[in-house]
């Protein structure tokens, strides 16, 4: 039931379409819903509830908030937004198993070029897919790429290219970037991938072999192999299924299986009338009906940037928001999009389809789950952890005697990266080699940041012995976050290179001696794991700032001179010390200076040098 605080706030709850936040006693987000009319469904929460989540979520309710739309079509966005912002305990956490290449035709710019992407944006390109199969995506894009011969540079390389590329020589390319072919010729090439990817392709396959059967016969078997693996990676990707349709259009199935507040919904991704991937969403503590399930879970996963179809197939129906999720797909794609829920008929197998898969994905993680337990609980008695590890955050620190100096923190939920929540920390107090001052800086802020946003690991894991262990004792306890368990990981010194044993120990708070593990350990293993991911990401960080300072010039240095300027003058002249040479007059001839700002450039670049 409501606090008696909550039933009163509810009297000045407006008649309105917004969206509504129930927040504990912290003033943290636990809960983001929409409404058609906000009184009347925020009103509904005094009833006595069936589902366990729902009591518990009011049983931690201490506030509420709300925000009122215009339309249900606004209340719709603003609580995608909200959902990403917060992150509310009790909303779906929309955590696929893989992010799927997509083909990315970028028809916004005059001369069009083919990508793969993993990440569709709203940016007016055509997009494609998603594909599961990522090496047959990547070949048939080297298809498409040597057979309609569209530019493969990118912009800067397009825009200042002056004579062919090599892909033109080795007849790759049509020229575009050096006027060898007409934009209104592009034009029709552009067209034709378009067909391609309108369901076109079969036709492309049949002249494939006629192709191979030519070099065959002219006994270019090189030619022949290499056509005929084309054609097996373009019928991979596009391969005709028991689920292929008569029709071309392009559709998303979503398929639901659950036992009881754990599930799996599964979208099963129809382009051209064939079945080209799928895509596993899983859920745990939802007791909300079907319906409800896949509508948050296609409403989170459209929001955040899947491609939209001409047609979305649902099991259950949309509910009250029907008509207006589907206004709002209809403004994402451009277009009408159709929400059904077919009863009978070839639709109704596609249903079938995906829920199988979604049974069979639901078996597979559950099977995947079990044993990251049995490793997490091995964990938790080897290092005596007050509770399961189910978050844990390792830290690392990378530089180069104190230069460049990168912090990174990697987090795995339920013994697997969840890379949303990485994090990488440019040093900003010491220039010095001194980890343990750089440990205490990065850990400082991440648990000063987890302290605002009531979001806590279950463990924190330092890359580094008994030092690094005390130091961040020292943050927590600076912080007053002494609840968060600890431990250090590091290698074992002075070992005999005949020593059979395992090459890692570990550091807990309290603890005098380090915890050791058998060699093969799975929970060993499990800790090095984390630590090596952590050092990966702070050296590729480390790697990244050490080769854009090594590329900076004088002339970065100077305010108010901006890329293009920049590119300029290093065009005219070549280099930075022949501009510093340069006279005034010379430089007021480059583009975009005059004679002023020439001698003001002369005047400072003169300044940086004798500094």
């Amino acid at each position: 039931m409501l606090k008696p605080k909550l039933v009163e706030k509810l009297r000045i709850v407006p008649k309105s379409p917004g969206v509504y936040l129930w927040k504990d006693r912290d003033g943290v987000v636990i809960y983001v819903g929409k409404a058609k009319v906000l009184r009347n469904r925020v009103s509904s929460y005094q009833a006595n509830h069936k589902d366990f989540k729902t009591r518990v979520m009011i049983g931690l309710a201490e506030d509420l908030d709300w925000m009122v739309a215009d339309s249900e079509k606004a209340a719709l966005i603003l609580e995608n937004t909200l959902i990403k912002k917060y992150m509310p305990q009790f909303n779906i956490a929309l955590r696929d198993d893989k992010n799927f290449l997509s083909i990315k035709l970028t028809t916004t710019e005059d001369y069009p070029r083919l990508t793969l992407v993993r990440k569709v944006t709203r940016d007016g390109s055509k997009y494609y897919g998603p594909f599961s199969n990522a090496r047959a995506a990547r070949n048939t894009l080297n298809y498409l790429n040597r057979h309609f011969k569209l530019r493969e540079c990118n912009n800067r390389q397009f825009k200042s290219r002056t004579r062919p590329c090599l892909n033109f020589q080795i007849g790759r390319s049509s020229g575009s970037c050096c006027g060898k072919i007409a934009k209104e010729d592009y034009g029709r090439i552009v067209k034709q991938v378009r067909m391609f990817f309108e369901g076109r392709g079969e036709m492309l396959i049949r002249e494939l072999n006629e192709d191979m059967k030519a070099a065959s016969e002219q006994m270019r078997f090189e030619d022949a192999i290499q056509l005929r693996d084309l054609i097996f990676d373009m019928r991979s990707t596009l391969q005709k299924q028991e689920s292929e349709n008569l029709d071309q259009i392009d559709r998303d199935i979503f398929g639901l299986y659950r036992e009881g507040a754990s599930g799996c919904v599964l979208a099963l991704y129809v382009r051209f009338g064939k079945t080209i991937g799928q895509r596993c969403f899983p859920f745990t503590n939802q007791e909300e009906d079907d319906g409800a399930i896949i509508a948050q879970v296609a409403q989170a996963y459209y929001a955040g940037g899947g491609i939209v179809p001409a047609e979305i197939l649902s099991p259950q129906s949309w509910g009250d928001m029907a008509e207006t999720l589907a206004d709002w797909l209809n403004d994402l794609r451009g277009s009408k999009v159709r929400l059904l829920t077919p009863q009978r008929g070839d639709k109704m197998k596609l249903l079938a389809i995906a829920r199988e898969n979604a049974k069979q994905q639901f078996e597979q993680r559950r099977a995947r789950l079990a044993d990251a337990r049995e490793i997490l609980i091995g964990v938790q008695k080897k290092l005596r952890l007050p509770k399961l590890p189910l978050v844990v955050e390792c830290f690392d620190i990378s530089n180069v005697q104190g230069r460049s100096a990168v912090g990174s923190q990697v987090t795995f939920i339920e013994g697997e990266p969840e890379k949303s929540r990485y994090r990488r920390y440019k040093i900003r107090l010491k220039d010095t080699p001194d980890d343990y001052a750089m440990m205490h800086e990065v850990l400082h802020r991440r648990v000063k940041r987890a302290a605002l946003e009531k979001v806590w690991p279950d463990l924190i894991l330092v890359d580094g012995g008994r030092g690094h262990l005390s130091i961040a004792e020292a943050v927590l306890r600076e912080l007053g976050a002494e609840h968060i368990s600890l431990a250090a990981i590091t290698k074992i010194k002075n070992r005999e290179p005949e020593d059979r044993g395992p090459e890692d120990m570990a550091y807990r708070p309290g603890r005098k001696n380090p915890v050791t593990f058998r060699r093969g350990s799975s929970e060993l293993f499990f800790l090095q794991r984390i630590r090596d991911e952590a050092h990966r990401f702070a050296i590729e960080y480390h790697r990244k700032l050490r080769s854009k300072k090594q590329t900076r010039s004088i002339l970065d240095d100077i305010s108010g001179l901006g890329p293009s300027r920049r590119k300029a003058l290093l065009t005219r002249f070549g280099s930075v010390k022949r501009i510093t040479d340069a006279a005034p007059d010379e430089i007021a001839q480059t583009p975009g200076f005059s004679l002023a700002t020439a001698n003001d450039l002369v005047r400072r670049l003169k300044g940086e040098s004798n500094a």
